[in-house]
C-alpha cells in the first residue's frame, strides 16, 4: 500500500528483507517480537515508536522514520549501544518493523512523539554548547558503557561478532571525545580481546588458539563497571578526588591547579616511547628523587599524526638534575611533572648512586607492603614504582627472582628478552638494587625491572634493563600456565587456591551470568571458606538466588575485586634457601639450584638448544667443566676453549696465578690471525695476572698497553683500556683506601669519555630521523667504548629502522658483546623466516668468533644458505672452526665441490690445516675405509703447498703396505701430489 504524505507505508512480512539487509538482525528481531519484548507501540506522522526490554533496568527507546524519496526506506534509531554509531538496523529496530508488518493495528496513534523517543524531532535545534551539554554527553557515554557491560555480563561473549566489536571501537572513540579517558581505553582493550578471540590470534601463554584470556577479560569488565559506577555518582554531584579526575576523566591542569615541587635532585632511570591503544604516542622519562626517594615521570603525550612532526622530548640519561623545580599533576606514583627549571645538571656519579641505594626500600617485604597500600584504591594502576635493595637473582626454570639479603624473593616476568637484557647488565658486576614496577602476575608478586644499580670493577653504575620500545608488561598468565609457574616458583598454597577461584569466576563471566547456578558457586564458596573468607563465600552463594541475571552483575564484580585485594595480601614473598644454591661464575649476582652433576659443553649446548636449560645453569656447568681441566690442557687447547665466551671468567681465574705460563698462552691467542673471543679472553687473562701480582705483573701490564694502543680491533682496544683502568683504580685504592689524586684522575678520565658516550647514546635513542641515529651509532662505534653496549643493545632490539638495527648488530659484534651470541644464533636458525636477519647474524657471529655460534653456521653452510657469506664467517673463527668444518665435509663429501669450502680452508693457517688432516690419517691407520677417504683429504690439503706435502706424505706412509687396488690408487695419487709421479694431463 502507498502512504499518504506524512504517513507510514504499510508493508507485508514478505517485504521485510527489502528494508533489513542483515539476515542476522532480522532473525534476532523476530525472536524479540515473538518473545513479547516490545512495549508501548505507537505511531506519529511518519514515525514508529516502541520500548524494548533489555538487560538493564530501563527499556531501550526505539524509533523508525519512514521516507518515500528518493525511494521507500526506513531509518532505525535506538538507545542501545549497538545502534549508537551504526546506520544499519539493530535487532530492536528490526523487531519494531516486524511488528509494523505483522500487526499495524497494535500501534496507537499519537499526537506527539513519546517522551524521550530517539529521533522524535527531525528538525535540528541549535543547542548552546557548554558545561551542561558536556556533562550530558559524559552521562550518555557512561550509560552506554554500563549497558554494554550488563549485556556482556548476562549473555557472555559467545554471540559477539565482528560488527559488534566495531561498534565497541566506535564507542571508545566517542568516549575519548567526551573526555572519558579511562572508559575509552578500557573499551578499546575489551574490543581488542574480543577481536583476538574472533580471529584466533595470539593469546596468552597456556590458552588454546582463539580462546579468550578469561582473567584479562574479567579484569577489563570489572574496571569498566567500577569506573562507570564511580562516574555515575560524580555526574550526580559527588566530587572526585583530583587524582581520580586525572585517572578517570582527564583534565587540562593549569599551573595554578598543580602542586609545586622544589629542591628536587633527580636521576633518570628509564626512558621509553610507546603508542597507546587509542593512538597516542607517549614519550616518558622515569626519575627517582635522591632526596625523598619518590618516583616521578615527565611525559610528552601526542596523537600519532602530530608526534611524527613534533620534536621528541629529550632523555636525561647519565645526568643528575640538582635543584630542579617543577609542578606535579594529581595522580598516582610516579607523579607526572612539568619542569620549570632543570636545575644544575651534572654527570651521574657514584655519589648519586649511593643516594639511590640509601633511598631504596630495604627489602622485598617493604616493596610488597607498598603494593598493598597502593592497591587499596581500586582505581589505582596495577603497578607501583619501587627501588628495592636486592643482591641476587635466583634462576629457576624459565623465571628469575630478585632476592634480598633475607632470602625473600620477588619474581621477575617470564620474558626471554628480559633475561638477555639482565645478562648484559649483570655480567662482571654485582647487583645492588633494582628499579621498576611491582605488581601481581596471577598469584606471583612480580617486579618488572627497568634499571639496575650494580657495582662493577670501577664502582657503582646504573645499567638499563628495560629496552625502549619494548612492552613494560605482558598479559597475565592463563589457566594451567600460571598455576604451574606459581607452584614452581614457590607461591603459597593459599595464594594459588585463591588465584584458581578467581580464574573460575572469570570463566563464568566469559560464558555469562545467566548460567551461573549453585552447581558452579557452591564448590567455589567452599574453597573460599577454607581460606577463611566467610563473607565472600556467602556473597558468592547468594548470587544464583537472584532470578534476573542482570541483578547479579554488580555483586559479582564486587566479589571479584575484593578477591583481588585478598590475593595481593596472600601473595607474600617467596623464601629462597641460599644454602641449596650455587653462584654463577660469569654473573656473581646470579644463583641457581646446585646441579647434581657436571655436564660437558657439548651436552650443555644440546640442552640449551632444546630449551631445557637456561643460560645461568649452562654457565655453572661450563665453569665446573673448565675448572676440572689442568692448566696444561687449557694452554694446549686455546682453541676451542678460549673461544667460548662463557669460559672466559673461569680461564682468567685459573691462569691468574700461573704468571709466565699465562702470558705465553695469552700471547699465543693474541697473535693468531682470527678468533676474536679467544683474543678477548687473552685480555681478561692478562688483567687477572696483573691483579694477582707477582713477577709477571709488569710484563702483563705492558702487553695490555700495547693492545690498548695498537690493536686494530676496536673491541680489543676497548677491553684493554677497561682492564688498565680497573688495574689503576684497584692498585690506587689499595695504596690509599680513602682515595687520592691518582684515583680521581682515572675516574675523571673515564668521566670525560663517558660524557661523550652518553651524549651520542641520547641521540641514538631519541633522534627523529634514521640518518641522525645512524650517524650517532657510527660515532659511538668509532669511540670503541664498552659503556656504549647498552645503547647498542637498545637500538638493536627496539629501533624502528631495520638499517639502524643492522648497524647496531655489527657494532655489538665489533665490541665483542658475547652476551649477544645466543640471540644471533636464533636469528640465523630462523633463516627460513627472515633471510635478512639471518644474513646479519651470520656476519655478526663470524666477527665475534665465539665457538657457540659455530654449530649453527656449519648447519647453514650444509643447507647451502648464502655459502659465500657463511664460509667467510666460518673462516673468521680461525683454528677453532677447522676441525668442525672438516668433520662436516667428511660426513658430506659433496660439500668439497663448493669453492667456498676450499676458500675457507685456504684462508686458514697452513700448518693448522696440515696438522688437522694428518691427525685424522694417523687415527685411521689400518682402517679399511682410509683409502676411500684419501682423495678427499688430498683435495682439502691442496689449498696449501705445505699441507699438501704433509698430507700426501702421511697417506703414503699409512697406505704403502695396505692391500687392495683402492689403497694403491690412493698411494699413487699422493705421490703425484708430491711430484714423485708426474700428474696425468
Amino acid at each position: 500500500m502507498s502512504a499518504a504524505p506524512g504517513d507510514v507505508k504499510r508493508i507485508g512480512a514478505g517485504e521485510l528483507r527489502a528494508f533489513i539487509q542483515d539476515a542476522g538482525e532480522l532473525k534476532k528481531g523476530t525472536l524479540l517480537y515473538d518473545g513479547g519484548q516490545l512495549l508501548n507501540l505507537a505511531r506519529h506522522e511518519n514515525k514508529l515508536f516502541c520500548d524494548a526490554k533489555g538487560s538493564g533496568a530501563s527499556p531501550y527507546k526505539v524509533s523508525l522514520v519512514y521516507s518515500d524519496a528518493p525511494a521507500p526506506a526506513f531509518k532505525g534509531r535506538c538507545s542501545c549501544p549497538a545502534r549508537t554509531f551504526n546506520t544499519a538496523f539493530c535487532k530492536h529496530a528490526a523487531a519494531l518493523l516486524i511488528a509494523w508488518a505483522r500487526a499495524p493495528e497494535s500501534f496507537a496513534v499519537s499526537e506527539a512523539p513519546p517522551p524521550g523517543a530517539p529521533g522524535g524531532d527531525t528538525a535540528r535545534k541549535s543547542v548552546k554548547k557548554g558545561s551542561a551539554n558536556a556533562q550530558a554527553m559524559m552521562k550518555s557515554g557512561v550509560e552506554q558503557v554500563g549497558t554494554l557491560v550488563r549485556e556482556l555480563g548476562v549473555s557472555g561473549v559467545a554471540t559477539i561478532g565482528g560488527d559488534r566489536i566495531e561498534q565497541m571501537e566506535k564507542l571508545a572513540e566517542a568516549l575519548r571525545e567526551n573526555r572519558l579517558r579511562r572508559l575509552s581505553a578500557r573499551t578499546l582493550d575489551l574490543a581488542a580481546l574480543l577481536r583476538g578471540q574472533a580471529a584466533g590470534g595470539r593469546q596468552a601463554r597456556g590458552a588454546p588458539r582463539g580462546a579468550l584470556p578469561a582473567v584479562a577479560y574479567a579484569n577489563v569488565m570489572a574496571d569498566l563497571l567500577l569506573t562507570a559506577r564511580k562516574l555515575e555518582k560524580h555526574l550526580a554531584g559527588e566530587p572526585l578526588d583530583d587524582r581520580h579526575v586525572e585517572e578517570l576523566v582527564g583534565k587540562t591542569w593549569k599551573a595554578s591547579d598543580r602542586k609545586p615541587a622544589e629542591g628536587l635532585t633527580l636521576i633518570e632511570y628509564a626512558f621509553s616511547t610507546r603508542t597507546t591503544s587509542d593512538d597516542f604516542v607517549i614519550r616518558e622519562s622515569r626519575f627517582i628523587d635522591l632526596e625523598s626517594g619518590r618516583h616521578f615521570s615527565e611525559k610528552q603525550i601526542l596523537p600519532v599524526f602530530l608526534a611524527k612532526r613534533t620534536d621528541p622530548k629529550r632523555s636525561f640519561a647519565g645526568e643528575v638534575l640538582a635543584g630542579a623545580r617543577a609542578t606535579t599533576y594529581p595522580g598516582y606514583p610516579p607523579l607526572r611533572v612539568d619542569f620549570s627549571d632543570l636545575g644544575d645538571k651534572r654527570p651521574l656519579d657514584a655519589g648519586a648512586l649511593e643516594s639511590v641505594l640509601a633511598r631504596a626500600l630495604p627489602d622485598v617485604g617493604a616493596a610488597l607492603a607498598a603494593l598493598q597500600e597502593h592497591r587499596k584504591d581500586v582505581f589505582a594502576p596495577d603497578l607501583v614504582p619501587v627501588a628495592v635493595l636486592t643482591d641476587t637473582l635466583f634462576a629457576r626454570g624459565a623465571r628469575l627472582a630478585a632476592v634480598d639479603d633475607k632470602g625473600e624473593a620477588l619474581h621477575l616476568p617470564d620474558d626471554p628478552a628480559l633475561e638477555e637484557r639482565l645478562a648484559g647488565s649483570l655480567r662482571d658486576a654485582r647487583l645492588r638494587a633494582l628499579l621498576g614496577d611491582v605488581g601481581i602476575d596471577a598469584a606471583l608478586p612480580t617486579l618488572w625491572p627497568l634499571a639496575a644499580v650494580v657495582e662493577g670493577p670501577l664502582g657503582l653504575e646504573l645499567r638499563p634493563v628495560f629496552e625502549q620500545g619494548s612492552a613494560a608488561r605482558g598479559g597475565p598468565l592463563e589457566g594451567s600456565a600460571w598455576n604451574a609457574a606459581a607452584r614452581e616458583a614457590g607461591a603459597s598454597p593459599a595464594a594459588i587456591a585463591l588465584g584458581e577461584v578467581r580464574e573460575e569466576l572469570a570463566e563464568a563471566l566469559v560464558t555469562g551470568l545467566t548460567g551461573l547456578g549453585a552447581r558452579a558457586t557452591d564448590p567455589l564458596a567452599a574453597r573460599l571458606r577454607d581460606l577463611r573468607l566467610e563473607k565472600q563465600a556467602a556473597l558468592l552463594q547468594a548470587l544464583p538466588q537472584r532470578p534476573e541475571p542482570a541483578d547479579r552483575l554488580d555483586d559479582f564484580i564486587k566479589l571479584y575485586q575484593v578477591l583481588e585485594m585478598a590475593l595481593v595480601r596472600l601473595a607474600g614473598a617467596t623464601q629462597i634457601d641460599r644454602a641449596s644454591t650455587e653462584r654463577v661464575p660469569t654473573y656473581e649476582s646470579v644463583a641457581v639450584a646446585r646441579p647434581d652433576e657436571t655436564l660437558s659443553p657439548d651436552e650443555v649446548a644440546r640442552r640449551r638448544a632444546a630449551g631445557a636449560m637456561n643460560r645461568y645453569v649452562a654457565a655453572v656447568h661450563h665453569a665446573r667443566y673448565y675448572a676440572s681441566l689442568p692448566a696444561s690442557e687449557l694452554v694446549a687447547s686455546i682453541f676451542p676453549i678460549w673461544a667460548d665466551g662463557t669460559a672466559t671468567p673461569t680461564i682468567a681465574r685459573t691462569f691468574a696465578p700461573l704468571g709466565a705460563e699465562a702470558i705465553a698462552a695469552a700471547e699465543k691467542a693474541l697473535t693468531v690471525k682470527a678468533g676474536r673471543v679467544a683474543k678477548l679472553t687473552a685480555v681478561r687473562v692478562l688483567q687477572a695476572v696483573v691483579l694477582h701480582g707477582g713477577p709477571a705483573r709488569a710484563e702483563a701490564t705492558a702487553m695490555l698497553g700495547k693492545v690498548a694502543e695498537h690493536a686494530k680491533d676496536a673491541g680489543l682496544r676497548a677491553l684493554a683500556r677497561d682492564a688498565l683502568d680497573v688495574i689503576d683504580v684497584t692498585q690506587l685504592t689499595h695504596a690509599a683506601p680513602s682515595g687520592g689524586p691518582g684515583n680521581d684522575a682515572v675516574r675523571a678520565r673515564r668521566a670525560a669519555r663517558l660524557g661523550r658516550v652518553h651524549e651520542l647514546a641520547k641521540t641514538l635513542g631519541a633522534a627523529p630521523t634514521k640518518e641522525e641515529r645512524l650517524e650517532a651509532l657510527k660515532a659511538l662505534a668509532e669511540l670503541g667504548d664498552l659503556a656504549a653496549l647498552p645503547a647498542f643493545r637498545r637500538a638493536f632490539y627496539a629501533d624502528a629502522s631495520r638499517e639502524v638495527r643492522e648497524e647496531a648488530a655489527y657494532a655489538l659484534a665489533q665490541l665483542g658483546d658475547v652476551e649477544m651470541v645466543e640471540t644471533f644464533v636464533r636469528m640465523l636458525a630462523s633463516r627460513g623466516v627472515d633471510e635478512r636477519e639471518a644474513k646479519i647474524a651470520a656476519y655478526a657471529l663470524g666477527f665475534l668468533g665465539d665457538v657457540r655460534g659455530l654449530s649453527e653456521l656449519l648447519s647453514a653452510y650444509a643447507d647451502g644458505y648464502k655459502p659465500g657469506i657463511v664460509a667467510d664467517a666460518i673462516r673468521a673463527f680461525g683454528p677453532v672452526a677447522l676441525t668442525p668444518l672438516v668433520d662436516l665435509i667428511e660426513a658430506r663429501p659433496e660439500l668439497a665441490k663448493r669453492a667456498a669450502a676450499l676458500d675457507a680452508l685456504k684462508k686458514m693457517d697452513d700448518t693448522a690445516v696440515a696438522a688437522c688432516l694428518v691427525e685424522r690419517i694417523e687415527a685411521r691407520r689400518g682402517d679399511a675405509d682410509l683409502a676411500d677417504k684419501a682423495p678427499l683429504y688430498l683435495k682439502l690439503a691442496d689449498v696449501h703447498a705445505h699441507s699438501r706435502r704433509e698430507v700426501a706424505t702421511a697417506l703414503i706412509s699409512a697406505l704403502s703396505s695396505a692391500p687392495g687396488k683402492e689403497a694403491q690408487a690412493a698411494v699413487k695419487a699422493a705421490q703425484k701430489a708430491l711430484g714423485v709421479v708426474k700428474r696425468s694431463k
